[in-house]
């Protein structure tokens, strides 16, 4: 089988993107569309046309005072490549993309450098030659591409649903870029009327819950709580159709047992063992689905394997229909999609922001 390669940046010109440029690149539709894609080529099967070696990670010590790291702090070296399954698919070219993906969460940097928690940058390679073809920054678009995720597990759960049809409710732990970007997809999927913001400031949570209601005009009813209030905490979550959870927290952020029957969640903030956003009671209860294996190490889920009878499996087997999520076996009564990220995901959507651009005229290009 013979590819087509695609060479983007005429001669030796490297296509560099700042955050603004990425913003002018990827709308909210766009993302969940690329994240389809990249998810679906993750399967159990291996055949999706993805390849993701293992991440390496190098630990940061959280502080000067600590010759250890805060699980928190850490710089991931993330690389993946697409090969398409045939020369003959329909509506995408046969292109192969590889790159690598720099995210470094620092739980310092909102506090004492007033910059974002999970700094990111992607390198795309043009395939052929084996050159770096564009640098983009991937702050935003990684917090797009995760809550993008979140958003297609959503839609497995509560398509053909007659709740589609309703206002739902949606509690949204942690108050973020990546708060942010849940709710706006979140809302592409399913018809949200009620928000609650929970996060440990309420300054900061004040100040999404202001953003959200200039931008975001169908949803009206949007309250603010502290995690500190138990009594608030427990009353969201109880009344939550949808809770997403974007901390990186190392204890539990609610009780699984105030979790109503037919509720889901998207747990996207822990990626250590060391880190748990959800108990045992509550993932207990759901039926559980994850983007990667790498997905069953972290903290939330140290009992769970494969073998267990709540585990679904991979996101991608589920957009591919090769398994069903959303309707809850026996023994379980909610639903949990566990993410940690893939760099797959960041390569293609890197890919289209780049595409984007270049057609657009958006962007530096430099010699190199």
């Amino acid at each position: 089988m013979s590819f087509r390669y695609s060479i983007r940046i005429l001669s030796n010109k490297m296509l560099i993107l700042s955050e603004a440029d990425v913003k002018k690149c990827c709308s909210i539709s766009t993302a969940i569309s690329a994240n389809r894609k990249a998810l679906s080529s993750l399967r159990e099967d291996g055949c999706g046309g993805a390849m993701v070696p293992t991440r390496i990670g190098l630990p940061y010590p959280g502080s000067t005072n600590s010759s250890t790291s805060s699980p928190a702090d850490w710089s991931l070296f993330k690389p993946a490549a697409y090969y398409p399954k045939s020369q003959n698919q329909t509506n995408e070219t046969n292109e192969i993309l590889m790159g690598i993906k720099v995210v470094s969460p620092r739980s310092n940097n909102p506090i004492k450098f007033n910059k974002p928690t999970v700094p990111a940058t992607t390198m795309l390679l043009n395939a052929e030659t084996g050159e770096v073809s564009a640098i983009i920054a991937a702050t935003y678009l990684t917090a797009l591409r995760t809550a993008a995720g979140s958003a297609l597990a959503t839609e497995l759960v509560f398509n053909n649903d007659h709740k589609m049809n309703k206002g739902l409710s949606l509690c949204i732990f942690g108050a973020g870029l990546q708060a942010e970007l849940h709710i706006k997809c979140i809302q592409q999927v399913v018809d949200i009327k009620k928000l609650v913001i929970i996060n440990r400031s309420y300054k900061r949570a004040e100040n999404l819950q202001k953003m959200i209601l200039k931008t975001e005009s169908s949803i009206t009813d949007i309250s603010v709580a502290l995690l500190s209030d138990e009594e608030k905490v427990k009353n969201a979550v109880n009344d939550a159709d949808v809770i997403c959870t974007t901390t990186n927290t190392g204890t539990p952020l609610f009780k699984g047992e105030f979790l109503k029957p037919g509720c889901h969640i998207n747990g996207v903030g822990s990626y250590t063992p060391q880190m748990v956003e959800i108990d045992d009671v509550a993932v207990k209860r759901c039926e559980v689905l994850i983007d990667t294996k790498e997905a069953l190490h972290v903290g939330d889920l140290t009992y769970l394997t494969e073998q267990s009878l709540n585990f679904c499996g991979l996101i991608g087997d589920a957009l591919e229909k090769n398994i069903v999520f959303g309707k809850q076996r026996d023994d379980t009564d909610c639903t949990f999609f566990k993410s940690v990220g893939t760099s797959i995901q960041d390569v293609i959507s890197a890919n289209v922001v780049v595409e984007y651009a270049i057609k657009n005229n958006i962007g530096t290009r430099v010699e190199m």
